[in-house]
C-alpha cells in the first residue's frame, strides 16, 4: 500500500467506526410498535360470557356474546407458515362468508361477528386453500 492508500483506508475505517453504531441505533429506535414475546401473548382470565373455541399451540380463539354482536378474540400463538392468511366468518345465508381481516404475525386479534356466524375460515388467499375451519 502506498501512503496515500493508507490514508484513505485509515479514514474510510474511521468513518465506518463511527457511522455503523449510529445508524444501529437509528434503526432501532425507528421500530414504530412494540415487539411481542412469548410472555406477552399469554392467555388472560375468562371473562364473563366469553366461550373458548379452540385452544391448541397455534391458536387461542374465544368468542364472547354481545347484545347486538358477538366479540372474536383470536391469538395467534405462533406465526402462521402462509404470507396470506384472511379469517372470514361464515353465515347459513353467505357460504363464501364475510370477510373479518387478516392474521399476518403472531398477537391478538379481535373482530366483531354477526350473531348468524356459525364458523370461521381461515384462507390462504395465494395457494387457494382452507387453513382451519372452526365451528363456533
Amino acid at each position: 500500500m502506498t501512503s496515500g492508500l493508507r490514508k484513505t483506508h485509515k479514514i474510510i475505517w474511521i468513518l465506518l467506526l463511527i457511522a455503523v453504531p449510529v445508524l444501529l441505533m437509528f434503526s432501532i429506535h425507528s421500530i414504530k410498535e412494540p415487539l411481542l414475546t412469548d410472555s406477552d401473548v399469554l392467555i388472560s382470565e375468562k371473562v364473563s360470557g366469553q366461550r373458548t373455541v379452540l385452544e391448541n399451540d397455534t391458536f387461542y380463539i374465544s368468542i364472547k356474546e354481545q347484545n347486538s354482536s358477538n366479540a372474536l378474540q383470536v391469538i395467534l400463538k405462533k406465526p402462521l407458515k402462509t404470507a396470506s392468511s384472511i379469517l372470514y366468518g361464515i353465515t347459513p345465508s353467505n357460504g363464501d362468508g364475510n370477510y373479518l381481516g387478516t392474521l399476518s404475525k403472531k398477537g391478538i386479534y379481535q373482530f366483531e361477528v354477526d350473531k348468524s356466524t356459525k364458523s370461521i375460515r381461515i384462507y390462504d388467499d395465494i395457494k387457494k386453500n382452507n387453513i382451519i375451519n372452526i365451528a363456533l
